[in-house]
């Protein structure tokens, strides 16, 4: 009877603090530790902790649930466990400390920088990619139940009216060709000098190309979109060394801060970034603008705070860099934006 209650203690909610957190806050383990003397069942070597110091295997014995085993594969993905929450609300109410404490040498209690970003990137995807395929499941949907009464419109629509738009191209044609338009009823004509055929040629293919592949990408939304995805999380990485360097830039003064530390500060802010906008992202559409306008705000204020915390920059010095920082950042998401629309049309 015990042993029953026991074990569904452990399955149900009993074990859910366990389940959740295997270390507390400041990274000790918060089960008991094996008793003096007792070995590693990997290696044979003598425990001191909960840790094995010749083969890192744990030392656990205890009985898990089917939510710690589901846990544990989730944090084998992701290498994730009990540090993340102590990590993520650091990184949106206490920027500065968060970068602070690890380049202290204080690691052990937060999730390590560069794993954070990979996570919080990941999330970022998921989230636009839910997104834009409801908005475009959403604008198929009005498109179908819209066509009917475009077809009715263009067969009413009466013949005729086309003698302006014939003159028009014919005169479009005389100038492409050969420079010459003639206006007027005396046929009075006038000569233009423009950019030469294989200019007008060069722009024409230019702009066929992009026609058709807006219309593939129209046509075919889906593969469009996963080549976009494809190409999104490469890209994004790029935002880390252009972080890094206009940080880099604005404290080059300061000789005990090294391109490592610029690192580490830009993975901490991008993950905060990335996790935002995919809570934003994902919000109703009731509050969504709401949420829309509180993103756009705290992102430069964490910014500002994660300045003064690491760098221990004053008021206005902090404002200052922040403003050059923010700009920089956002110049190059738009650059990187480009690029990433103009690979996913040149690969669809």
């Amino acid at each position: 009877m015990g042993a029953g209650v026991k074990e569904l203690e452990a399955i149900t909610g009993g074990a859910l603090g366990g389940w959740m957190a295997r270390f507390r806050s400041d990274g000790r383990s918060t089960h008991s530790a094996p008793p003096p003397g007792t070995k590693c069942d990997n290696c044979e070597t003598e425990l001191v902790g909960h840790f094995c110091h010749a083969c890192g295997q744990e030392a656990s014995n205890h009985h898990k649930s089917i939510l710690h085993v589901t846990w544990e594969a989730i944090e084998g993905m992701f290498h994730l466990d009990g540090r993340l929450w102590r990590t993520v609300p650091w990184l949106f109410v206490r920027p500065g400390r968060l970068s602070r404490e690890y380049l202290d040498g204080k690691r052990a209690r937060h999730v390590p920088p560069f794993r954070l970003f990979l996570v919080s990137l990941l999330l970022f995807i998921l989230s636009a990619e839910t997104v834009i395929h409801k908005a475009v499941h959403d604008a198929q949907h009005r498109a179908e139940h819209a066509s009917p009464a475009a077809h009715g419109e263009a067969a009413h629509a009466k013949p005729g009216g086309g003698a302006a738009s014939q003159a028009s191209a014919e005169a479009a044609k005389d100038l492409q060709e050969d420079g010459v338009l003639t206006v007027g009823k005396d046929g009075t004509k006038l000569r233009f000098v423009g950019p030469s055929k294989d200019v007008l040629a060069n722009d024409k293919a230019k702009a066929e190309w992009l026609n058709t592949q807006l219309n593939k990408a129209v046509a075919t939304p889906g593969y469009f979109m996963a080549v976009v995805f494809g190409w999104g999380h490469r890209l994004a990485v790029f935002l880390l060394p252009i972080l890094a360097l206009s940080l880099a830039g604005c404290y080059f003064y300061r000789r005990k801060f090294f391109m490592y530390d610029h690192l580490i500060v830009s993975m901490n802010y991008l993950s905060f970034i990335f996790l935002l906008w995919a809570v934003v992202l994902i919000l109703p559409r009731q509050v969504s603008e709401i949420g829309v306008l509180a993103a756009l705000l705290w992102a430069p204020v964490n910014l500002f705070q994660t300045l003064r915390g690491v760098y221990g920059s004053n008021i206005f010095g902090a404002v200052l860099k922040t403003g050059v920082v923010w700009v920089t950042t956002q110049m190059a998401f738009v650059f990187l934006l480009l690029g990433l629309l103009w690979l996913g049309l040149s690969q669809i």
